[in-house]
C-alpha cells in the first residue's frame, strides 16, 4: 500500500515538473506568444485595480472598453512580433507604441486608486479632482490605442509584399491541416453604431466600433483550417449600414472572391467561416 502511494506521488511530482518546465519553455519556443503573455500581464495588473476601484470614477462601460482595447493592443503587439520578428529594430519601434499605451493605462490606474482613497477618507474635492484626471487619461488611452492600431495596420500592409519565407506563422493550437486553400484573407466591416468583435480560432484579435478594411493573414495559422467568428453587440438602427464582407484569394489566383456577406439581424448577431489557409503569396 505504501509503495503504491509512493509511486503515485512520484508520478504526480513528475507531471508537475513537466508542466512547469513546459510553461517556462513555451515562451522561448514561441517568442511572440511570450510577448503577448507578458504584455497581457502588464496591462492586466493595472486593469485589475481599475475594475476593483474605478466604477464610481469612470463607469462600468468605460472599464469594459479599456479591457477590450487593452486586449486588442496586446494582440497588436503580438502581430508586430509575428510580422517583424522579436529581435528586429522595427519591432522595437512597435514596442514603443505599446509602451505609450501602457503609460496611459498606468495613469488611469493611479488616478482611480487615488480617487478611491480620497473618497474613503471623505475628501470630496480631492476625489473629484482625481476622477477628472482619470477621465482625461481614459481619453488619452483611447487616442493611444487608435494610434497603435494604425501603426500595426501599416506594418501589416507592408508585410503583404514579403515572400512567404520571411513570414513567421502564428501559433494557433491543434488545427485541421490542409494542403491547399486560400493564400490571403481580407475583411471589410461596418459596425454601424454597434461594436464588432473578431475572433480567430477562439482568440479575440480585434474590437471595432468604426469601419475597417484589414488583412487577417497575420492571425491565421498557415497550412490549417482556421475558424473566424464575427460578433456584433446589437442590431443597428434602421437605415444604418452594418455588416461584414469576407474576401479570399485562392492559391495561384490574383482575384479576390467574396465568401461571406454577413448582415446581422435580430436573433442573429454572430456568424463564422472556416478558412483553409496556406499563406502562400502570388509571385
Amino acid at each position: 500500500m505504501n509503495k503504491t502511494i509512493k509511486a503515485v506521488s512520484l508520478v504526480l511530482v513528475a507531471l508537475v515538473v513537466v508542466y512547469l518546465g513546459y510553461q517556462l519553455l513555451e515562451p522561448r519556443m514561441n517568442p511572440c506568444e511570450g510577448v503577448f503573455q507578458q504584455s497581457s500581464v502588464t496591462l492586466g495588473t493595472k486593469l485589475d485595480v481599475i475594475r476593483a476601484k474605478g466604477e464610481f470614477a469612470i463607469g462600468r462601460q468605460k472599464i469594459q472598453d479599456l479591457t477590450e482595447r487593452s486586449q486588442e493592443t496586446a494582440l497588436n503587439l503580438k502581430a508586430c512580433c509575428i510580422v517583424l520578428g522579436k529581435v528586429s529594430s522595427e519591432f522595437l519601434r512597435c514596442k514603443e507604441g505599446f509602451d505609450k499605451y501602457d503609460a496611459e493605462i498606468t495613469k488611469v490606474s493611479a488616478s482611480v486608486e487615488e480617487a478611491a482613497t480620497a473618497k474613503q477618507r471623505g475628501d470630496t474635492a480631492g476625489a473629484n479632482q482625481k476622477i477628472a484626471e482619470a477621465k482625461e487619461s481614459v481619453k488619452a488611452v483611447e487616442a493611444r490605442a487608435q494610434e497603435f492600431t494604425k501603426q500595426v495596420a501599416e506594418i501589416k500592409g507592408k508585410d503583404k509584399e514579403k515572400p512567404p519565407d520571411q513570414r513567421v506563422a502564428q501559433e494557433a493550437g491543434q488545427l485541421k491541416p490542409v494542403a491547399t486553400g486560400y493564400q490571403s484573407v481580407y475583411v471589410s466591416a461596418w459596425p454601424g453604431g454597434s461594436r464588432l468583435r473578431v475572433k480567430v480560432n477562439g482568440l479575440l484579435v480585434g474590437v471595432y466600433d468604426q469601419s475597417i478594411d484589414i488583412y487577417l493573414d497575420p492571425f491565421l495559422q498557415p497550412g490549417s483550417v482556421n475558424t473566424v467568428i464575427f460578433t456584433f453587440d446589437r442590431v443597428p438602427q434602421q437605415g444604418i449600414l452594418n455588416g461584414v464582407i469576407l474576401n479570399v484569394m485562392v492559391l495561384g489566383s490574383e482575384k479576390w472572391v467574396e465568401v461571406l456577406n454577413f448582415l446581422p439581424s435580430q436573433g442573429r448577431l454572430e456568424d463564422s467561416f472556416e478558412v483553409p489557409f496556406v499563406g502562400a503569396k502570388k509571385q
